[in-house]
């Protein structure tokens, strides 16, 4: 017997995307019609193989989007800023040239693609829930402090854009703000050869709270309960912990038996001394001061969902680790 209910979803083989097409094959009362430009690759082949349907679409192509759409009454979709900012970055360094630029280029490319998205999924009339995956407006909610941040520009930019120009996509749209990725290099310690100590070297300060998730796992579980249960409109910040700087590295320290500690330090410093450019040290700037999502009014968190997603937390998988791999990488 056919499944009832079709959903979307964008970016499959990613992090979010393949949690949220592994999740949703999971459930009998759904099918999986995943996205992609190459069905042909070995990551569409396999979500083949595992039940999704998988066709050819491109975000630069509004026709091919309708053609993937059809009678779709879910739609997962993530935007992708990196795709195209690592290499035009890599491009302009290797010129000995300013990588702002790259920023904009990613911004242009990615917010071209959530409008053309958008606009082909306001005209369908089958479509019940639109999830869009975001980041805070961080340059709005600093009135301008912190303006470097374009990854996370695009993704509210396109937040914006559902709200304003697409108001009847709006009315059947909601929001997921997923945490820092558990893998995040922010999460990662080095090591100190001259003290042996593992430095988790951050521009925040010990108290600054982060919500970290398994993106991997635990979008798909979210994205269920804002389908299936949760009103549209509905804007959650999606985590498995939401722990203090101080407390990540305690738990670190713990599960790996390594000594750790936390080192603060200006985003000033780190982009003089380490080379990073400000598209990545505004953003734990404006965590440290705002908070993750300071400035989105009316956002949810885990707790507050109508049904209990179950998902590991963050310091069940710091146990978990096989820490002599995770210690030689």
């Amino acid at each position: 017997m056919a499944a009832s209910k079709i959903i979307v979803v964008t970016g499959a083989t990613g992090n979010q995307g393949s949690s949220v097409a592994k999740h949703f094959l999971g459930l009998s009362e759904w099918h999986v019609r995943c996205l992609t430009r190459d069905p042909s690759s070995a990551a569409a082949t396999n979500l083949s193989a595992q039940g999704a349907e998988v066709v050819k679409g491109d975000f630069q192509d509004k026709a091919s989007l309708s053609e993937a759409f059809k009678d779709a009454n879910a739609i997962f979709l993530n935007t992708d800023f990196w795709t195209t900012y690592k290499p035009a970055k890599a491009a302009l360094e290797a010129e000995k040239k300013d990588v702002v630029p790259a920023s904009k280029l990613a911004f242009d490319y990615e917010t071209t693609n959530g409008k053309n998205v958008v606009d082909v999924a306001a005209g369908l009339p089958t479509l019940e829930r639109f999830i869009y995956s975001a980041l805070s407006p961080i340059s709005k909610a600093t009135n301008g402090k912190y303006p470097h941040s374009l990854h996370s520009e695009a993704k509210s930019w396109i937040v914006e854009y559902i709200e304003n120009e697409q108001p009847d996509l709006a009315k059947k749209t909601s929001i997921i703000y997923p945490g820092v990725y558990h893998v995040n290099q922010m999460l990662t310690p080095r090591l100190d050869a001259s003290s042996g100590k593992y430095l988790f070297v951050l521009p925040v300060n010990k108290d600054t709270k982060l919500p970290i998730i398994n993106a991997r796992e635990s979008v798909g579980p979210f994205v269920q309960e804002l389908i299936e249960d949760e009103a549209p409109g509905t804007k959650l910040l999606a985590y498995d912990s939401y722990l203090k700087v101080e407390d990540i590295v305690a738990e670190w320290s713990k599960a790996s038996g390594k000594e750790a500690m936390f080192v603060p330090i200006s985003i000033q410093t780190m982009h003089e001394k380490f080379g990073l450019p400000y598209e990545l040290l505004d953003a734990p700037a404006y965590v440290a001061e705002f908070g993750y999502v300071g400035g989105i009014d009316g956002i949810i968190e885990p707790s507050q969902l109508a049904r209990k997603v179950q998902t590991k937390s963050f310091e069940d998988w710091l146990k978990e680790r096989n820490w002599d791999e995770a210690l030689a990488a």
